[in-house]
């Protein structure tokens, strides 16, 4: 008799950026959860090996499953990278059409009016996932009727199974990173739960609703957990609880660090409340390895956290953070823009409250994104909020605010603070930091079209293509756009989700690089959504040159029209040329290069792509 293994692949694709940071932070904890409950039940469920995960483009994660040819597919769904999930779930169906699509994450919700217009997988799973998923893989092929699925109606609609009111306790939870699950696909950091559930109501989260109460892990299973990432070599523990100081028995899980990471082997990175924090427990969290903790503030305007359903009391909070750094330990603090009932006037007190007191080491303020199942979603239309209709779902106007003024206060966190909101990231290949022998298993990072001879069909290489990729062109080839643009729009047909950066001889003009552009605009990306970024919102398709020392980004054409918003609203733009230098200023002769090109010179801003971008990578 021959048993037939059933093969399932399960994957948890990146955050993407053009240096590849938040890909090395693609720890998929989620889908190894899942893997951990599989365990000894005789199915072959592998998570898809690291360099294609986190790295790959679409073509090479897609090339992969069709050599695999797995009967289920599991995708762990959040807002960077649901559409690109969907993406390969269509693939998936069109190439394999017996394998079953799992959707599972925070984006599956019975309210994700984007999600629930797509019709590409099977099956979604709402809430937490593991008991669910034990059931469906029992009754594979057969998709079962019981609580916390998104299933298919008779006519093709999505409709509710209705909540899971029988989750297992964390006491029953298997430890993926204790049975080896995750070990693949770790390098020095670990994200480690000591909890399920949050003490808090947020209005802009959804995660609390998940969970009537906390449900903590033990503290045997936490200290044996961090007693292995000691002995394997880890560095840096992230705890991912949303309130690491309001988790039941916090004195003791201190106490237990302590004795774990006696020698300070490990360091602790959490987030909790400043004013959960006195003199005494900042000391013991400095003394076992605490060096980092972010705070959310997001407002100081009563009325805004009454709406929200936050706290926030001043002199707990200046507490909490100066207790915190007089042992040491930075603190991060993040506001947030477009909440309901802050005015732009209340969004600059809050910076202004922040910076007048010192109360931080790091001061991020993010756009809010009005997440489905969320309360403010729910209530979004008496609220009077608006929002992109698809990933990120950025707020785009509230009773208070307009798009424009949510751009203004952007602005004025770059004038406050002196630094960009959020610098281009400077591409893995043209990175002189970046190591040039590193490899991501042989998955290409750059091409060079010198000669007519090296423009070769992109096709044939797409299965082993990074999804960042780099094309350096020469004059000569760069010239002859009928050699190259249906190459380049043909692999962006088939890796819809690539981030493509061009080099382009400095000697260019802008009349050289039409043909690019164009091919620029036919490209729809998550990473060009964010409209409230002081200078470009383009990030998905970038060209660059060289020269002396320099590394500059070309003004994209579409910076010097307003950006219409789908609202209507239109967010006003100028084109912006950035500008890398070891030195402390842009030079003369590159202002007096541009100006050659440039009737008008566009904006030269000093570039300073993030310091963390070096990747660190498998050999």
């Amino acid at each position: 008799m021959v048993v037939t293994i059933m093969k399932i692949i399960l994957m948890q694709l990146p955050l993407q950026g053009s240096d590849f940071f938040y890909s090395n932070e693609n720890i998929p904890l989620a889908t190894a959860c899942l893997k951990a409950i599989t365990v000894g039940q005789g199915k072959d469920v592998v998570l898809l090996p690291q360099h294609l995960m986190s790295y790959g483009s679409d073509q090479a994660i897609l090339g992969f499953l069709l050599d695999v040819k797995p009967d289920a597919v599991g995708l762990s769904c959040y807002l960077w990278n649901l559409e690109r999930s969907i993406f390969l779930a269509k693939q998936i169906h069109r190439e394999l059409p017996t394998c079953t699509v799992v959707l599972g994450g925070p984006e599956i919700t019975p309210h994700n009016e984007f999600l629930l217009s797509h019709g590409e997988f099977d099956v979604g799973v709402v809430g937490q996932g593991e008991y669910t998923w034990d059931i469906l893989l029992s009754s594979f092929p057969h998709i079962p009727d019981m609580p916390g699925l998104l299933k298919r109606g008779e006519r093709g609609q999505w409709h509710f199974t209705g909540m899971n009111e029988n989750e297992p306790s964390a006491s029953n939870l298997p430890s993926p990173y204790l049975l080896g699950c995750l070990d693949s696909h770790l390098n020095k950091i670990l994200w480690l739960e000591t909890v399920r559930g949050c003490v808090h109501q947020c209005a802009y989260c959804h995660y609390h609703k998940q969970f009537k109460k906390l449900k903590p892990f033990s503290l045997d299973r936490i200290e044996a957990e961090v007693r292995r990432a000691v002995k394997k070599g880890i560095e840096e523990i992230v705890f991912l609880d949303p309130c690491f100081a309001g988790r039941p028995g916090f004195e003791k899980l201190l106490d237990l660090l302590s004795k774990v990471n006696g020698e300070r082997n490990l360091s602790f990175h959490a987030e909790l409340n400043a004013e959960d924090i006195d003199p005494v427990r900042a000391e013991k969290m400095g003394k076992i390895g605490f060096t980092q903790v972010e705070v959310g503030l997001q407002s100081i305007n009563r009325e805004t956290l009454k709406l929200i359903h936050r706290r926030f009391r001043p002199r707990r909070f200046l507490q909490g953070v100066r207790s915190l750094q007089d042992q040491g330990i930075e603190v991060m603090v993040d506001l947030i823009a477009g909440l309901p009932g802050d005015r732009l006037a209340d969004i600059r007190k809050s910076m202004d409250w922040v910076l007048k007191h010192d109360a931080f080491d790091t001061l991020m303020l993010y756009p809010l994104s009005l997440l489905a199942s969320t309360e403010l979603h729910q209530h979004a239309s008496d609220l009077e909020l608006s929002a992109l209709p698809y990933p990120p779902y950025l707020v785009t106007r509230t009773r208070d605010l307009s798009a424009p003024e949510m751009c203004e206060a952007f602005r004025y966190y770059e004038r406050c603070m002196e630094d960009d909101v959020a610098p281009i990231e400077m591409p893995f290949a043209l990175d002189p930091r970046a190591s040039p022998d590193r490899r991501f298993h042989e998955l290409i990072t750059k091409i060079h079209w010198q000669g007519r001879e090296d423009v070769q069909p992109l096709s044939r290489l797409w299965n082993q293509t990074a999804y960042a990729l780099t094309v350096t062109f020469s004059q000569e080839v760069l010239r002859q756009p009928s050699l190259w643009i249906a190459n380049l729009r043909e692999y962006l047909e088939h890796n819809p989700f690539s981030l493509l950066s061009i080099e382009v001889p400095a000697e260019a003009f802008p009349e050289d690089l039409a043909p690019l552009w164009k091919l620029a605009r036919g490209h729809s990306h998550f990473a060009d959504r964010d409209y409230t970024v002081p200078h470009t919102p383009y990030r998905s398709f970038l060209v660059f040159s060289r020269a002396q020392g320099l590394i500059w980004k070309w003004p994209d054409p579409r910076e010097s029209c307003s950006l219409k918003l789908p609202d209507g609203q239109k967010v006003p733009s100028h084109p912006v040329c950035c500008v890398a230098t070891t030195g402390e200023t842009i030079p003369e002769w590159f202002t007096n290069h541009m100006s050659k090109r440039y009737a008008s010179l566009p904006e030269m801003r000093l570039w300073q792509p993030p310091e963390d971008n070096s990747p660190v990578l498998n050999s």
